[in-house]
């Protein structure tokens, strides 16, 4: 199992220190998460600080930039880390995409597929010279001269993940991409009963079997030494599982499940400015279908019971380990790579 570690500090200036322990702990790589700082600019503070970790833009909001101006930012970061960098990318909801970044809403999955076909156009042309001559429902890129060309890299093309949770998305990405991100938090019956069997169909299509994808885990990771710790970890992860469960877009995961609570009664909530008190609405069980959550002797087989066989690649929060010493993590991280 690979292991990889969520790194999400707030400034840029944070995310070389970030890197450079995540390496020294013994993780396969980092995700860098989109929230305050374009995970493209940590991927490059990190890949100058660290010599072995991956780095994985997760999730890359892709329809704000223009598939050139990306295809320049995966292809500049292989080439600085020497081939370590992953472009996960994903769509982001229709709010976020109007309202935050100031886009037209256009339907994703077809978005998605002509962006991701025009990506590898792109590449392509700069790898084997080829000239490009793409021409997509929404994109189009026909203009590449020696100037602006980069020209081949020794490491190859970038790999592309895809950020992708409904059936439609999924298997776009079992389809095209390199590796699944499950993206936001999901359950494990809602992995195994929806994601897996598109994932599967999408590789059907394309003539691909599971051994032509990397799949990602899912859900919360949680670990304290104490019970005190614990019920720490429980209470914050809770009150998160709820934020998540306010949300439209995890309305036919809650219904999957045959849970008391629905959406609504979240939703309901987040009108009234009752944040912590919604966790409150989430049971024990329902915390357990989206999270495993236990002390550090028994988290690698929690984990090898949940994931073992299922994904190829985990990552960790540390958000949610309490009272771990660095060197406790780096314990951890080297037992879960056993499974």
């Amino acid at each position: 199992m690979r292991v990889y570690s969520m790194v999400r500090p707030k400034k840029l200036s944070q995310i070389p220190d970030a890197m450079a322990r995540a390496e020294r702990l013994g993780y396969d790589g980092a995700t860098l998460l989109e929230l305050t700082v374009p995970p493209t600019l940590s991927a490059a503070a990190g890949a100058m600080l660290t010599d072995r970790i991956n780095m994985m833009s997760g999730v890359f909001v892709a329809f704000p930039r223009s598939p050139m101006a990306t295809a320049y930012d995966a292809w500049a970061l292989n080439e600085l880390s020497g081939g370590r960098f992953q472009l996960g990318i994903g769509s982001q909801i229709k709010a976020h995409l109007t309202r935050r970044f100031g886009m037209d809403f256009q339907p994703p999955v077809r978005r998605m597929k002509d962006y991701i076909n025009a990506l590898r156009a792109i590449w392509t042309c700069w790898q084997d010279g080829t000239r490009l001559d793409y021409d997509g429902e929404y994109y189009k890129h026909n203009l590449m001269i020696p100037y602006y060309n980069p020209g081949p890299l020794e490491t190859g093309m970038p790999e592309i993940h895809l950020a992708a949770i409904n059936k439609l998305m999924c298997r776009l990405c079992g389809d095209l991409a390199d590796g699944h991100l499950p993206g936001d938090p999901i359950t494990w019956k809602w992995h195994e009963e929806v994601m897996l069997p598109n994932l599967e169909i999408g590789l059907k299509r394309s003539g691909r079997s599971w051994d032509d994808i990397e799949l990602g885990g899912y859900g919360f990771i949680g670990c304290a030494p104490t019970s005190a710790g614990i019920d720490t970890v429980v209470k914050g992860l809770k009150e998160r599982v709820a934020l998540y469960a306010s949300t439209p877009e995890y309305k036919d995961m809650l219904a999957m499940h045959g849970w008391s609570v629905s959406q609504e009664d979240f939703a309901a909530m987040t009108r009234e400015n009752k944040w912590e008190e919604m966790g409150n609405l989430v049971s024990d069980e329902m915390l357990e279908a989206y999270a495993v959550i236990a002390g550090p002797d028994d988290l690698p087989a929690a984990l090898a019971r949940r994931y073992g066989g299922k994904v190829d690649r985990i990552q960790i929060d540390e958000t949610w380990f309490e009272g771990l010493s660095d060197d406790g993590v780096a314990r951890l991280v080297a037992q879960i790579k056993t499974i």
